[in-house]
């Protein structure tokens, strides 16, 4: 499907950002997942959502997301191959939005950021709705703080120590680079989880690898499986990291790289 997705935005020659992605969890990992992100200033928004319904979204996702859509400045298609579906996501970006309101308030109320629907391919009726709420002006303290607060109760303290350490090397990689930190729930169901953008700490993916290794044996990985991912990705920019509980209550780490500059 992201292929057919693509050939769809090179046939419009639409320009669009790539990053690649992998999940860890207990004694699993989920090595195909990409996002695939289109400025709404190359392609219209509405049309961005009709070659989502083209590539099978129903109709009450699209629902949700067209009020928003008007406001979005990327759209994001998102594809994760599991053993027996693709998992399909669509994402709005509303950064410009977001700017304005802190910008004029100086406010660090959450807001939000990312609206986002999700469906399995095999079976659409199996859809879900996710909300990534930005937390602004949060300095590093403050996101260490809101980290640890995703992990439920009882908590993940030595997951949750992995994910702070990438993000206090992100912090020492470039002091003062600004981190955003987000919030994300699905109504419904057990998800609770953060996703932080590293961009501007000039971090690389294999920069983290200590911390990915460690991460690898906390979910009962062998550290070959962890190497084939930084053998991928480990030279691209470390784009976002995401943890947290999963939509069943069961902890995860993913990591980000930008493969195509959006």
């Amino acid at each position: 499907m992201q292929a057919q997705l693509i050939t769809r935005l090179e046939s419009l020659h639409a320009h669009y950002g790539r990053e690649d992605s992998f999940k860890l969890g207990p004694r699993t990992i989920i090595a195909e997942r990409i996002l695939i992100g289109v400025n709404t200033n190359t392609m219209a928004s509405a049309r961005l959502l009709a070659i989502a319904s083209e590539l099978g979204m129903p109709d009450d996702c699209l629902a949700v997301l067209l009020p928003q859509a008007g406001d979005a400045n990327v759209v994001f298609f998102g594809f994760e191959q599991q053993a027996d579906c693709c998992i399909c996501k669509v994402y709005l970006e509303l950064w410009d939005q977001l700017r304005r309101t802190t910008r004029r308030t100086g406010s660090q109320a959450p807001q939000l950021l990312h609206l986002g629907v999700k469906w399995d391919s095999a079976r659409p009726d199996r859809h879900a709705v996710a909300r990534y709420d930005c937390h602004p002006l949060l300095d590093t303290r403050a996101i260490l703080r809101r980290m640890a607060a995703c992990y439920g109760d009882p908590a993940s303290p030595v997951l949750c120590a992995l994910a702070q350490a990438i993000v206090l090397q992100a912090a020492q990689n470039q002091p003062g680079a600004s981190m955003l930190y987000l919030e994300v729930n699905e109504a419904g169901n057990a998800r609770a989880s953060f996703d932080i953008n590293l961009y501007k700490s000039g971090m690389l993916v294999a920069d983290a690898s200590a911390q990915l290794h460690q991460a690898g044996d906390y979910f009962g990985l062998d550290a070959a499986v962890i190497d084939a991912q930084l053998a991928r990705l480990g030279a691209c920019p470390l784009g976002h990291l995401s943890s947290g509980l999963d939509r069943h209550g069961q902890p995860f780490l993913t990591v980000y790289g930008e493969t195509v500059a959006i």
